[in-house]
C-alpha cells in the first residue's frame, strides 16, 4: 500500500496491458484486484523437487578501486516456503588500476568515440572473467561448480529522467557473453536495462533484499548506503505495510566527490583517508548554497542518479567554491564532507516519514560511506533519538550487500519471478524478465531446474514473489 510522507506522495500502482496471463495476474495481484482473474488454481500435482542453485554475484562500485565477490547458495522448498540463504564466501579483488585510470580519463574527458565504449565493454568484461577465476582460485572453489553468475556490471552512465524525447538508458561496462565464455558459467547482466525498459528509472535497485533482510513487526527500519552516490530506503513496520509499503531513491552525493577532491589534491582516497585533510574548518556558506541551488536536491522522488550529476565536474565546482573563499584543502574535504550528509539527512526529511518518526526508527548504513566517521556522526547528531546499526545484523555483511542482491537477481531472471517494486517506482508493474541471460556450458541443466521447480501443471501462473528471506550461514 502507498503511503502518504511529508511532502511526497509515492505514485499508485500503475496498469499496464502487459499481454501475457502471468503478468497479468502478477499485475491484478500488485493492484489488488483478487477478483479480476478469471483462472482457476491449477490442479494439484506432484510435489517437484526444491530449488537449489549455486550463485556467484559481482558488482564493481563508483569508487572502481575494488571487485565485489559473494558466493550464494539460494535453496527454496516449494515456491511458497521462505527462500533462505547461505553466504558461501564473499571476498574482494582489487580493479587493476590500467582499467581504471582508462575509465576515469574517459569519464573525465566525456567525448568517447564508439569504437573506445565497445572496446572498454569488452575490457571489463575480461578483467571481472579474470577475477572470477583469482576469487575461485583463492579460496579453492570449482568455477564448474557455479550454476549462475550475476553480474552488477560497472555503471559509468546513468539516465533516469531524460529531456523529452528521449529515453532512459544506461551504460554499465562488463559484457556478459564475455563473463560466460571465459568462464563457462551462465551468466546474467544488464540489470537496470531490464528495469528501464518496464518504465522505471534503473536505480536504486536493491530495495526488495533490503525490504526482506530488514523488515520488522512494529518498527520502522531505514537503510542509509552511502556509496559513491546515496541510496535511502524506508521499510515502514509490518503492522503498516512492511515490503509492501517500501520506498527508496538515490538522495545524491556519498563518496564518489570526496574521493575526486582526494584525487585534485594529490592524494589516493583509499589510502590517505586518515590524513590531516580530515580535519579542516567547514565552509557553512558553501554548503548554504549547494543545498539550496541544486536542482536534483529539490527534486522529488522517484528519481536515481550517478557520476553524470555528483562526479568529477562537480567536486571540481566545488573545490572552486572553497578556493574562492581561501579554503585550504583540509577545508574543503570538510565542507565536501558535510555537503554530503546534510544532503542526506535534508532528503530524509522532506520525502521520508518526517523527523518524528525517523527519530523513533532503527537506521542501518552500509556502502564505502560508512567508514567515513563524519559522515556517520553528522547523520547521529541529526537524529539523535533512532537507534543506528550495521547492515551486518542481517547476516549479510554490507559490503557483500551488493553483490548478494545480484546474485538474487540472476536466480529470478532464471525462474522468471518477480521481485516487490517499491511504492514510490515510476511503475510498479512486475518484471519478470530481471537482466539479460548469457547460456554457459551447463545452460540445459540449469534451466532444468528452474522448470521442474513449483512442479508440473501450474502453467502460465508461474511462482509467487518471495515473501521471507532467511539467512542460514554467513561466510
Amino acid at each position: 500500500m502507498a503511503r502518504t510522507m511529508n511532502g511526497f506522495t509515492p505514485k499508485g500502482r500503475v496498469r499496464t496491458n502487459v499481454g501475457h496471463k502471468y503478468l497479468e495476474a502478477l499485475q491484478s495481484r500488485a493492484n489488488g484486484d483478487s477478483d479480476s482473474s478469471t483462472s482457476s488454481s491449477p490442479p494439484s500435482v506432484q510435489k517437484s523437487p526444491g530449488l537449489d542453485l549455486l550463485i556467484l554475484g559481482i558488482t564493481s562500485g563508483t569508487a572502481m578501486d575494488d571487485i565485489d565477490f559473494a558466493l550464494c547458495r539460494f535453496t527454496q522448498e516449494t515456491p511458497e516456503s521462505p527462500l533462505c540463504l547461505d553466504l558461501i564466501k564473499y571476498d574482494s579483488v582489487v580493479m587493476p588500476s590500467k582499467i581504471r585510470t582508462d575509465i576515469f580519463s574517459m569519464l573525465r574527458e566525456d567525448a568517447a568515440p564508439p569504437s573506445m565504449l565497445s572496446q572498454m565493454d569488452a575490457e571489463m568484461g575480461h578483467t571481472f572473467a579474470n577475477a572470477i577465476h583469482l576469487f575461485a582460485h583463492k579460496h579453492s572453489i570449482s568455477v564448474d561448480d557455479i550454476d549462475m553468475i550475476g553480474s552488477g556490471g560497472q555503471l559509468i552512465s546513468l539516465t533516469g529522467t531524460p529531456p523529452k524525447g528521449q529515453h532512459r538508458s544506461n551504460m554499465c561496462l562488463g559484457e556478459g557473453a564475455v563473463i560466460s565464455a571465459k568462464t563457462g558459467v551462465t551468466t546474467v547482466s544488464d540489470y537496470r536495462t531490464a528495469e528501464q525498459a518496464v518504465g522505471r528509472q534503473g536505480a536504486p535497485l536493491f530495495a526488495y533484499l533490503v525490504g526482506l533482510l530488514l523488515h520488522h513487526p512494529t518498527r520502522l527500519q531505514i537503510c542509509i548506503t552511502i556509496g559513491g552516490i546515496t541510496t535511502v530506503c524506508f521499510i515502514p513496520p509490518d503492522n503498516a505495510g512492511g515490503i509492501d509499503a517500501m520506498y527508496d531513491w538515490d538522495t545524491g552525493p556519498g563518496t564518489s566527490m570526496i574521493d575526486s577532491a582526494f584525487r585534485q589534491f594529490g592524494l589516493d582516497p583509499t589510502t590517505d583517508q586518515a590524513s590531516s585533510l580530515l580535519h579542516g574548518q567547514i565552509c557553512h556558506e558553501v554548503v548554504e548554497e549547494l543545498l539550496t541551488s541544486d536542482d536534483y536536491l529539490s527534486t522529488r522522488p522517484p528519481k536515481t542518479t550517478a557520476r553524470e550529476i555528483y562526479g568529477d565536474a562537480k567536486a571540481q565546482h566545488i573545490v572552486s567554491m572553497c578556493t574562492y573563499r581561501g579554503c585550504t584543502p583540509a577545508d574543503t574535504i570538510a565542507t565536501m564532507t558535510r555537503f554530503t550528509s546534510a544532503s542526506i539527512a535534508q532528503q530524509m526529511l522532506l520525502f521520508g516519514p518526517g523527523r518524528d518518526a525517523i527519530n523513533n526508527a532503527d537506521i542501518v548504513v552500509d556502502g564505502r560511506g560508512m567508514f567515513n566517521m563524519q559522515l556517520i556522526s553528522d547523520l547521529q547528531n541529526e537524529f539523535p533519538g533512532a537507534r543506528f546499526g550495521s547492515f551486518d545484523k542481517t547476516g549479510v555483511p554490507a559490503n557483500a550487500k551488493k553483490a548478494v542482491g545480484f546474485a538474487m537477481q540472476a536466480m529470478e531472471a532464471l525462474l522468471g519471478r518477480a521481485l516487490p517494486v517499491p511504492t514510490n517506482a515510476d511503475v510498479r508493474r512486475p518484471n519478470t524478465i530481471t537482466g539479460k541471460l548469457a547460456p554457459g556450458l551447463r545452460w540445459r541443466e540449469v534451466i532444468e531446474k528452474s522448470v521442474v521447480f513449483g512442479g508440473a501443471g501450474r502453467g502460465w501462473e508461474g511462482l509467487p514473489e518471495v515473501r521471507e528471506l532467511i539467512v542460514r550461514q554467513k561466510a
